[in-house]
Formats: C-alpha cells, sequence, structure tokens
C-alpha cells in the first residue's frame, strides 16, 4: 500500500477519534414514545393554540409526539377528527370538546381501544374532582368558575359605581364550558339591584368581525348601554369597533376575557377596559403533565382529577405587569 493511500484511511478514522474525543457525533434521534392526538375547537383562536402549543412542547420533552387536529369549530368535524385518531394509533388524546354530550360516544369508542382519554373543560361543575367517564383527567380555565363570575360583576360595580345596562355577547355554536360561564355571569348580576341585563347576542364566527356584526344589530335593538361583557378578547374588540363608530367610545365600557395578545395593545390603548388572562400556557402544561402521568402509570392520586387554571385580571393600570404567553412558551425547557 502506498503512503497515500494509508494517508487516505488514516485520517477518517483520526477525524472520528476527534468527534469521539469532543462529543460532537450527531446524536441519532430517539424514537418517539408514541402519538398523542390533540384535537382544537378552532385552531386559529390564539388562545386555543397557545394551549396546544404549550401542551406539544412538554409531550415533546418527554419523548411523545403530538398529532393536532383543527376541529374548525364544527361539532360533527371533531367527532371525524376522534376517529382519526383512533385509526392513527394515538396512545392518548387530549380533546377540549365543542359538543360533550355530542362527543361522548366517539370518546368511549376511543377508550374502549386502549386510548387515553384526557379532557379541557369536558364537565362544566366547579369542581377538582375527576371528570366523568370516558376522561380519566380533566383541566378546567376559568369559564366554569363562579368566582369569575362574580369579579366580572364587581369589576361593573366598580367602573359603573351607579350601575347600568349590561349586554352579553356569546358565542353562537353552545360549547358547554361557555354557555355555564354566560349563566353564571347572568345569575351574579341579577343579584345586584344596580344592573339590567338586557340580553344576549353571538359572535356566529368566534373573531372580531363576528363581535362587531353582533353589536352592531345589539346597538340598533338596545340604544340604551352601558356595558358590553364578552366571552373572549377578539368579541370585545369587535364590540370596541363597533361601539366607536358609532360614536359611543368611552361611553359603554367593553370588557374582555382571556387575554389574548390582541387585547393587550386595546387596553394600553385605552379600548376595551380590561381583560382576565387565563394563561394557556398553563394549562397546556398541566393538560401534558396529566397525559404524561397516565401513559408512565403513575398512581391515580397524580393524574386522576380536575386542575383549574386560575384568572388573573389586567387593565391599564396593571397592563404592564403582564408577561406575554409567548414568552411563558419559551420559558417551558
Amino acid at each position: 500500500m502506498s503512503l497515500k493511500n494509508k494517508l487516505v484511511k488514516v485520517v477518517p478514522l483520526l477525524a472520528v477519534a476527534a468527534l469521539l474525543a469532543t462529543g460532537s457525533v450527531p446524536a441519532k434521534a430517539a424514537a418517539s414514545k408514541g402519538l398523542v392526538g390533540f384535537s382544537y375547537p378552532i385552531q386559529a383562536n390564539t388562545y386555543l393554540s397557545a394551549i396546544g402549543q404549550a401542551a406539544e412542547k412538554v409531550l415533546t420533552k418527554n419523548g411523545y409526539t403530538m398529532l393536532g387536529i383543527d376541529a374548525q369549530l364544527d361539532g360533527n368535524k371533531q367527532i371525524s377528527d376522534v376517529e382519526t385518531m383512533i385509526t392513527k394509533g394515538v396512545k392518548a388524546m387530549i380533546i377540549y370538546p365543542l359538543d360533550s354530550k355530542g362527543l361522548k360516544p366517539s370518546l368511549d369508542k376511543a377508550a374502549a381501544a386502549g386510548i387515553k382519554v384526557i379532557t379541557m373543560n369536558y364537565s362544566t361543575d366547579d369542581s377538582r374532582a375527576a371528570p366523568p367517564s370516558p376522561a380519566l383527567a380533566q383541566v378546567q380555565d376559568a369559564f366554569t368558575s363562579k368566582n369569575l363570575a362574580r369579579d366580572r360583576v364587581a369589576y361593573l360595580q366598580k367602573v359603573l359605581p351607579n350601575g347600568g345596562n349590561v349586554l352579553y355577547v356569546g358565542l353562537g355554536f353552545p360549547v358547554a364550558a361557555l354557555e355555564k360561564h354566560a349563566e353564571l355571569f347572568k345569575a351574579a348580576l341579577a343579584k345586584s339591584s344596580k344592573f339590567k341585563y338586557l340580553g344576549r347576542v353571538d359572535n356566529q364566527t368566534d373573531n372580531a368581525e363576528g363581535g362587531r356584526q353582533a353589536v352592531d344589530a345589539a346597538l340598533i335593538k338596545y340604544p340604551k348601554i352601558d356595558a358590553i361583557v364578552a366571552y373572549n378578547d377578539p368579541t370585545a374588540l369587535g364590540a370596541y369597533s363597533s361601539v366607536k363608530s358609532a360614536g359611543k367610545a368611552g361611553k359603554i365600557k367593553v370588557i374582555g376575557l382571556q387575554m389574548q395578545p390582541e387585547a393587550v395593545t386595546s387596553i394600553k390603548n385605552n379600548e376595551i377596559n380590561g381583560s382576565w388572562d387565563y394563561n394557556p400556557v398553563q394549562s397546556g402544561i398541566s393538560l401534558a403533565t396529566l397525559t404524561v402521568d397516565i401513559l408512565k402509570n403513575h398512581p391515580s392520586t397524580s393524574w386522576s382529577k380536575t386542575i383549574q387554571t386560575r384568572a388573573v385580571f389586567y387593565d391599564n393600570s396593571t397592563i404592564a405587569n403582564f408577561v406575554p404567553w409567548t414568552d411563558r412558551l419559551k420559558a417551558i425547557k
């Protein structure tokens, strides 16, 4: 063998040895421990998207691959999405149901196939108990909380000390948790003699445009409105746009919910008056942690329960303290 040929063979060996010594050899990607399905009611909603992003980061850290599917605010599609997850052989599925009752047969089928079912807002009881079968564990955001309903009325009493007429804006699709909050808020408002509940109009598209359209019609039907209380921030932003166009900005209080990113700017600009941060990142972390505990066969005491994510209120006086959801997502390691 020539010296040249010997060098050709020796140099690659030396290179490999150097890589081994420095720990720079590319690590072989660990095989996934399995698929975990995640059903978004509507992924375009920034709040719901943040829940999914947080859950995916925690699942990935624990070796699982998340399969996210968007129901696009269609209850029938969500049923079909669950069937898709079953077909793809997911080990577990995380579901925020649009229609808990309508979805139950499909979830029962998943559970019968050995798939672990973890839910968000599957039941609307204000309780930390385990959710109804077939859900093994659950996270609830503040929609089902009696305290949130009372807090929203207390805020109205603060900004409207003399009382007034209140319009509620809900979602056109009857999501159980949202309907529960609407009921709780109406009941809490009724306990204050200074306020009159004018009625409810609905956002048909779960975005700012749908909120604007709903409030445009309401301003004609109800010429005297003192406050508009919305089920989420895009709706509140649409409501503010309608109020502003009608020349009533500053005369009608507009109150949001969930603290979606677009609401932060609006509050800073003294447009909508305030909102409650639902902390979707924490909800996503909790959903994924419950799922991992179940898949790892941890004791049921660690997961057979409902975790309630607390909501925190912000207005123009406190909004500077708000930590963006994107920063919270980056903090997940």
